[in-house]
């Protein structure tokens, strides 16, 4: 399920294309921006499978193995949730932001039990990793070597670093 949030780039023909060529692909998009948090419960209501594998889409070297080394540990119930740390300086330096990575896996029923309060933004992963502590059988997580283009890479130094610290402070 790809939900895209609005953008203007090329993702809409990048995923058409790909529809082509798998034929199970859903693809939403949102008209306008909505934010991370509403387009991920949005792909949560398309899907009928009972643990759930989010992912950003703007990642290089995310392969089949780290997706389902990150799916494991939830299937098997040894935890409600796990993370996928990417292998991005910014990830490494910094646990708390590392564990605030988007590549996660968890179970339909506790993303379906958090507060919508949560459902913000970039509030989203902030939220489901508290909620797991707190309220199930906790969190793992793992790092690997896939990574995100930086913000400041990928908007231009200025841009990129106000969105940086909005998503942090978010």
């Amino acid at each position: 399920i790809v939900v895209d949030d609005g953008s203007s780039d090329d993702t809409g023909e990048i995923v058409r294309k790909m529809e082509k060529e798998y034929s199970k692909i859903k693809n939403k998009k949102n008209n306008v921006n909505k934010g991370k948090a509403y387009s991920m419960d949005r792909g949560v209501k398309y899907s009928s499978s009972n643990i759930i594998f989010f992912c950003d889409s703007d990642l290089n070297g995310l392969t089949p193995k780290i997706v389902e080394q990150i799916i494991l540990p939830v299937l098997s119930n040894e935890y409600d949730m796990f993370i996928g740390v990417r292998g991005n300086i910014m990830q490494k330096v910094f646990t708390p932001f590392a564990l605030n990575s988007g590549e996660r896996a968890l179970h339909k029923e506790t993303w379906e039990a958090l507060p919508v309060f949560y459902k913000n933004r970039y509030r989203i992963e902030v939220g489901l990793n508290y909620f797991v502590k707190l309220f199930g059988r906790g969190f793992g997580y793992k790092q690997f070597s896939h990574f995100q283009t930086l913000k400041e890479v990928k908007y231009g130094f200025f841009r990129g670093t106000f969105l940086r610290w909005w998503m942090n402070l978010d």
